[in-house]
């Protein structure tokens, strides 16, 4: 079965990482998967070629034009399945599907990004045309059906993360070095976009108003974006205690096991790759209390949640976990045991379940 999965660009970032895994884990259950980006040519590519898989960039074609159609319905030729993520790429894959009738078209959300305007119309119509689409948790879910056409076909599979064993002492210091973090150093890190939506400028501002004496605080920014240069002068009173390592192409996710306290205040989400993976290294958490956020870390258990912008509940939280290390400790093996829960075997499981029965039974 060949699986094509249609994603925006190939530039770095966790929904990238997570179809890339996804991808290639696929390949056990006799999945031929392949990866089809729009825009141009990034580090996901030799993600995606060192684990064996083809890749087409459609380069700077713009969406839902005759180029940009013809272009992925090329790519889409001899393909049984085109598992698109997100909007932008599933409307594409919905309109390439009349080149290619024999291609079955389903569709993951990983956000909640309701279509708006005009898109809204081809969304719904897309629908008809799709065997399923995906929710990555229940609020994206709710959303989904807010728009959808009665009827269609909505499941929800919970994005997934590899669970390794306990971060060892050598892991830890590997980490730390590369970050380049000092004895007895508390970590606070973040990893991911630096855009508005993922909240990085709450995590510094809160980490300049109530952190800026507590000098064993370090933080630690993971990731690049249109934010990067306010963040920068924004963390200048940090002084060598702020790490902007900006977009780290080679295990990123390996930096987690050198930080003491894992933060992200999104704005919104659908469900954080960044977040189970920091779960899955055993790292206590504090975020916005967002029903995707409280679907993954039940509070005061695994994590500590504050109120949307509440930037002072925010800096109170991680001041009094970088001040606490029987707490962290606690929180972070809880984190640990519950990330279990959505183990990246799983989600593989139900995404090929959901491909082989998405082709047409043949007689």
């Amino acid at each position: 079965m060949k699986v094509a999965h249609v994603i925006h660009g190939l530039e770095v970032g966790g929904l990238e990482r997570l179809v890339v895994d996804l991808a290639a884990r696929s390949r056990a259950f006799g999945v031929e998967p392949s990866l089809i980006a729009f825009g141009e040519d990034g580090p996901v590519r030799a993600w995606a070629e060192a684990a064996g898989m083809p890749v087409a960039s459609l380069g700077a074609v713009r969406g839902m034009t005759p180029d940009a159609l013809w272009c992925l319905a090329r790519a889409l030729s001899g393909v049984a399945v085109a598992h698109a993520h997100d909007l932008g790429p599933w409307l594409n894959a919905v309109a390439a599907r009349a080149l290619t009738p024999r291609t079955q078209v389903l569709a993951t959300f990983h956000q909640l990004a309701p279509p708006s305007g005009r898109k809204r119309g081809a969304a719904r119509l897309g629908a008809r045309f799709s065997s399923a689409l995906v929710a990555c948790g229940a609020e994206v879910r709710a959303e989904l059906r807010r728009w959808v056409p009665p009827g269609t076909p909505v499941v929800t599979i919970g994005n997934g993360v590899a669970l390794p064993g306990p971060v060892s002492p050598a892991q830890r210091a590997r980490a730390r070095a590369r970050i380049g973090l000092p004895d007895g150093a508390v970590a606070v890190g973040y990893l991911g976009r630096m855009h508005p939506e993922k909240g990085p400028d709450l995590l510094v501002e809160a980490m300049v108003r109530h952190l800026r004496e507590a000098s064993e605080a370090h933080l630690v920014l993971v990731g690049r974006g249109p934010l990067d240069d306010a963040l920068r002068a924004a963390c200048a009173p940090l002084g060598e205690r702020a790490h902007l390592l900006g977009e780290v192409v080679d295990d990123a996710a390996g930096l987690l096991a050198g930080m003491d306290v894992y933060a992200q205040p999104s704005r919104r989400e659908g469900r954080s790759l960044a977040m189970l993976e920091a779960m899955a290294s055993g790292l206590p958490t504090v975020a916005h209390g967002l029903p995707a956020v409280a679907e993954l870390h039940p509070d005061g258990k695994t994590a500590v949640l504050v109120p949307l912008e509440d930037v002072d509940a925010l800096g109170g939280a991680l001041l009094g976990l970088v001040r606490d290390p029987v707490r962290r400790k606690a929180l972070g093996e809880a984190a640990r045991a519950r990330a279990a829960a959505f183990s990246m075997d799983a989600m593989v499981d139900a995404y090929v379940r959901l491909w082989r029965a998405s082709l047409p039974v043949r007689a």
